[in-house]
């Protein structure tokens, strides 16, 4: 039993201090390979038989991203490893010298044993008392040696098994860290890999720049044009709710007020559009990866997917706009009191401008490309007038 209590103090205390940041890693380890996998799929699907584009290089880019960052979280496992190993290390030799000392305590009484049972009689120590008082002291005295021996040799064969065990896990680890440090080699290697894969995409694309700069005004009139829907809309609502007295403030209904504070409550909690996803490109501006000198602006982010994937309403709302692109694409605008999810870039849409939805409710099917085998979803998130980062408002992955 006491041996059982040890090794579980010992446990306790090696790993309690590194158990909850080791989960972490590894869960963050899970993640990121899960996003690896994914961007696999997508990039499969855009280089079997596919023109190279635009989208291909930007899911390339971001998966690189998501390889660097599983090699540094993969480190930081290492790094914590090795502390654990270090201290592990640290505690069997102070076992040792545990041991040590005990088997040099009991060889010594051993020796005194010895030694005094040449010149010393138990019997008739026991039985030269002058009186039953002091015979039963001398005999409690001569069991209290004798249990004392076998205490210390209790003593020695549990130190021993705690020593075993804590050898042994210190040998798991070290094994660990090994695996630990070849997962690490064969990221590398991938990332190395995909980085000269990048620099490939890059040349090759360079050469359709007039392309890709079409495309980028394309873009840029789309953003324009849901801008300008937006607007619309928020102008809409200003008309029904300003007050008679001539206000100019965009005021809300008591029921719009409360699916305000409803959708506001839940910002890093909001479900994301698509099932499964990627973000290849982010909010804000950013330079271009290749036309140089040339920096775009994303009004939300972009989420490549798996091919005739469905989008969802991140949250309950009201249809408020359904807009066909010239190109025959459709947007779906969603408002959730003050706030309107945008998604763009679908083929076909299930819903009607009016309708009510409900949270995580198919809006469309995201367009895929058969020229290039892309899938992205265009998704913004607008408060009033005001653009918000989509992914501080979706859940962490």
């Amino acid at each position: 039993m006491k041996t059982f209590i040890r090794i579980v103090f010992f446990l306790a205390l090696s790993l309690s201090a590194f158990s909850q940041s080791k989960n972490n890693l590894q869960k963050q380890k899970k993640r990121l390979l899960a996003e690896i996998q994914l961007s696999n799929s997508i990039l499969q699907q855009t280089q079997d038989d596919k023109d190279l584009s635009y989208e291909q290089l930007k899911a390339l880019l971001q998966k690189i991203a998501i390889r660097e960052q599983l090699i540094r979280t993969i480190q930081q496992e290492l790094s914590l490893l090795q502390e654990e190993i270090h201290m592990n290390e640290n505690h069997g030799l102070k076992l040792e010298t545990d041991l040590d000392t005990l088997k040099n305590d009991y060889a010594k009484l051993i020796q005194q044993a010895y030694k005094s049972g040449r010149h010393f009689n138990r019997l008739l120590f026991l039985f030269s008392s002058d009186d039953f008082q002091q015979a039963f002291k001398r005999l409690t005295y001569i069991r209290q040696i004798s249990q004392y021996r076998m205490l210390q040799a209790d003593a020695i064969n549990e130190k021993q098994e705690e020593l075993r065990l804590a050898l042994l896990v210190l040998e798991k680890q070290k094994q660990f860290k090994l695996n630990l440090k070849e997962d690490k080699e064969l990221e590398k290697n991938l990332l190395k890999q995909e980085k000269t894969q990048q620099a490939i995409t890059v040349a090759k694309l360079s050469e359709k720049e007039k392309q890709i700069k079409k495309e980028l005004e394309q873009k840029k009139k789309q953003r324009k044009k849901i801008q300008r829907e937006i607007e619309k809309i928020i102008a809409e609502e200003l008309r029904k709710n300003t007050s008679t007295s001539g206000g100019k403030s965009y005021t809300l209904t008591p029921e719009a007020k409360a699916l305000s504070n409803s959708f506001a409550a839940n910002k890093g909690k909001l479900p994301w559009p698509t099932v499964k996803g990627l973000v290849i490109a982010k909010f804000g501006k950013q330079k271009h990866p290749i036309l140089s000198g040339v920096t775009i602006e994303n009004n939300g982010i972009e989420i490549a997917t798996e091919a005739h994937e469905t989008c969802r309403s991140v949250f309950k709302g009201k249809v408020s706009s359904i807009i066909t692109l010239p190109n025959g694409l459709k947007v779906v605008m969603l408002r959730h009191g003050e706030y309107i999810s945008v998604y763009s870039n679908l083929s076909d849409v299930y819903v009607n401008k009016g309708e009510e939805l409900d949270t995580k409710e198919e809006i469309g099917i995201i367009f895929t490309s058969k020229q290039e085998g892309s899938t992205v979803l265009d998704f913004q998130l607008w408060k009033g007038s005001q653009k918000q980062n989509p992914q501080s408002w979706l859940m962490k992955k």
